[in-house]
């Protein structure tokens, strides 16, 4: 059992607990960070304060980091929030924004108690402000919004949050909340088949969680952000495909959004070419192998971009693409250069 395993089962005496709120104790920077969390919570008040200390007196490149990571802790990003509120840090504030584990409840916070700047960045970030009538009305009262972000706001209500609108907002909030009970389904991890589903009519009377597909379809923009931020695997199949930007967006912002599927997406020619931009300009998911070479492979794909992945391709997957004739010709002749100069190392 590790440190943090430890800890939670209530395994760690006071000296080590109040050593680890210290940062004396060496850990991966991540598990840093939980352990911490956790401490924050201590019932001895001189630890959960030194826990806070110890937080925000670590050095700025490596509160970032983390803070920028999807890995966050939601409630260590309140916390940064709330500080970094006080301390008029814009660039921490605005990575807190940017990040999809942000809860409501810390945007809310910000667009309430936020000076210009803060309303500004918290505006920007538009699926999240659109999947909220409480972050817009929030930028609406705060007499320090300035006029533009106000009247940006007012409009989307005008346009966005009629009553009927409201209500499907909170049909499914109350659909999500009886979802995080049910199971999510069968995996989809094979391309073909979340095509062949997507494109059949097996799901016009199919009960998607509580919704049919077109009953999701219909769904007015504000819903169907919030179905895509915190909704399931499907919804996500589902709304990536949506005509409206600001939903995709959502399903690519989404707290919930896994690698695989990702892998998925970036797999699907069907796909408009704006959202393989988007994924290929991600760094978080770029960093994973089958997301470039399906990017590599996949015609929507930038030219500049896909030439660009290729240099960090292996060996067998560069003469698979080397010799398909499913990818534009200037891919195929660069993938048997990168080939070439390989095999002229191999032999230095």
């Amino acid at each position: 059992m590790g440190f943090l395993e430890e800890l939670r089962a209530g395994k760690v005496s006071e000296d080590i607990r109040e050593l680890a709120a210290e940062n004396a104790i060496p850990l991966p920077p991540r598990e840093q960070f939980e352990v911490l969390a956790l401490l924050l919570k201590d019932p001895v008040s001189s630890i959960a304060d030194k826990a806070f200390s110890t937080l925000v007196s670590l050095p700025a490149s490596t509160i970032n980091s983390y803070i920028s990571s999807r890995e966050a802790n939601p409630e260590l990003l309140h916390l940064y929030a709330q500080w970094a509120l006080e301390e008029k840090n814009y660039s921490l504030l605005d990575s807190i924004i940017r990040n999809p584990k942000v809860k409501d409840e810390t945007l809310i916070l910000l667009a309430e108690k936020g000076d210009a700047k803060v309303t500004e960045l918290v505006a920007d970030n538009q699926v999240r402000a659109m999947s909220s009538p409480k972050i817009i009305n929030a930028l609406v009262k705060n007499p320090a919004t300035p006029v533009r972000v106000r009247a940006l706001m007012e409009e989307w209500k005008r346009l966005y949050y009629d009553p009927q609108t409201e209500k499907a907002v909170e049909a499914v909030e109350e659909m999500l909340e009886e979802l995080e009970e049910l199971e999510e389904g069968e995996d989809l991890e094979d391309i073909e088949e979340i095509e062949e589903l997507l494109e059949s009519s097996e799901l016009d009377d199919k009960n998607i969680y509580t919704l049919t597909w077109n009953e999701i379809k219909n769904l007015p923009v504000p819903a169907k952000v919030r179905l895509a931020l915190m909704g399931s695997k499907m919804h996500r199949a589902i709304l990536i495909r949506d005509n409206n930007k600001i939903v995709v967006e959502a399903v690519l912002e989404s707290p919930k959004l896994t690698e695989n599927e990702i892998a998925i997406y970036s797999k699907m020619k069907s796909l408009p070419q704006e959202v393989i931009r988007k994924i290929a300009s991600s760094r978080d998911w770029t960093k994973h192998y089958s997301v470039i070479l399906n990017l590599v492979k996949n015609p929507k794909t930038p030219l500049p971009i896909a030439m660009g992945f290729l240099s960090r391709l292996r060996g067998r997957d560069l003469r698979e693409i080397s010799r398909s004739r499913e990818v534009p010709d200037p891919i195929r002749r660069e993938a048997q250069k990168i080939l070439t100069r390989k095999e002229k190392q191999k032999k230095l």
